[in-house]
């Protein structure tokens, strides 16, 4: 199944990220006016409005989270938001583009917490604004960014899907499974198929 992974362009497709609980403090970046559809900006305030949100300044997504596939990632991920096709699932603002400044924030993704369809139709719909006939996802198999994932409805879109977990069952799999998910992220964007982590698991959508 690694060759599904192998046979797409990391610089053509949309890559997904998950979010991470640990998070830097603080920040300077101005707001960047980033645009959304309607219904998850509606979403979203209803969400922030019961999490804890601190008025420290902002950063760009990708550099806020401090979790280890972020400590972990190398400059491969500074090299996909250059790109502008990255985004990042986040508890508190549903779909983030990676370099959308944002402050500190604390509440973890449940799906629960946003309507039906409002996250399926953001992502299909940042895939279509850039143009991506591909979708590449990076998450934990057990959490709800997989979930959302799986449940959007590739089959009814002109849009490839394929999700990449990381099958790991041992004491310690919240330090390992984010490590070897920023190994497999790194690995696919510098073309360097024999450095895939351990227990990767591609599977495609749709």
């Amino acid at each position: 199944m690694e060759n599904a992974l192998d046979a797409i362009d990391p610089r053509e497709a949309l890559t997904i990220l998950g979010c991470s609980k640990g998070k830097t403090r603080g920040g300077t970046t101005p707001e960047n006016g980033t645009v959304w559809p309607e219904p998850m900006l509606r979403a979203r305030a209803d969400v922030l409005a019961k999490s804890k949100v601190e008025d420290g300044g902002l950063r760009p997504a990708w550099l806020r989270y401090s979790g280890h596939f972020y400590r972990n990632v190398d400059g491969a991920l500074g090299e996909a938001v250059e790109h502008g096709r990255t985004l990042i699932l986040s508890g508190g603002y549903g779909i983030l583009r990676a370099d959308e400044p944002i402050p500190y924030y604390d509440r973890k993704l449940r799906l629960s917490d946003w309507p039906t369809g409002v996250l399926e139709d953001a992502v299909i719909g940042e895939a279509r604004r850039i143009g991506a006939a591909k979708v590449v996802t990076f998450v934990s198999a057990s959490a709800d960014y997989a979930k959302l994932i799986r449940r959007i409805p590739w089959g009814e879109t002109e849009i490839g899907a394929v999700l990449v977990t990381i099958d790991f069952h041992d004491g310690g799999a919240q330090i390992e499974v984010p490590r070897r998910l920023a190994r497999a992220f790194g690995a696919w964007w510098r073309g360097s198929p024999s450095d895939y982590p351990a227990g990767m698991v591609v599977e495609k959508l749709g």
